[in-house]
């Protein structure tokens, strides 16, 4: 995970901030993805389904190069004000390690007092646990 201000308000107390995940392509856990896997996809959710106030979020997924192996990027700039609606997002997101749909909201519904439970720090760390489950539960045969 790399964690860093905003890019879509100037605000250096932190408050906002752009969250990327970044997986190593190849592995044996795939990476997650929005919409449709090996897409460019940059995206402003529709404000009538996930309340947010200014500045908003932003969600994109895309490949790039980190340190010079090829990777998958999802990336979530700016914050969500009600975690119930995530599951908005959720359903736009693919291959996330989860075994049901609404798992992931359910998770961070359970976590909404937690710090980053509104940005992509708290998001992409929840990804991260369902991934490593995944990989768990591939490596053991359950």
């Amino acid at each position: 995970m790399q964690v860093l201000l905003s890019d879509l308000i100037d605000d250096p107390t932190g408050k906002f901030l752009k969250v990327k995940l970044i997986q190593k392509d190849g592995l044996k856990v795939p990476a997650p993805y929005f919409f449709d896997e090996g897409a460019t996809v940059e995206w402003t959710p529709n404000a009538d389904k996930l309340t947010t106030n200014a500045p908003g979020v932003k969600i994109c997924s895309y490949k790039d190069v980190w340190f010079g192996s090829p990777c998958s990027v999802l990336e979530m700039d700016g914050k969500i004000e009600n975690i119930d609606e995530l599951v908005y997002v959720e359903s736009h997101l693919c291959n996330a390690g989860t075994k049901y749909y609404g798992e992931l909201t359910e998770q961070m519904v359970k976590n909404s007092d937690s710090p980053g439970s509104d940005n992509g720090s708290g998001l992409f760390q929840t990804i991260c646990s369902f991934k490593i489950r995944e990989a768990y539960e591939a490596l053991s045969g359950n």
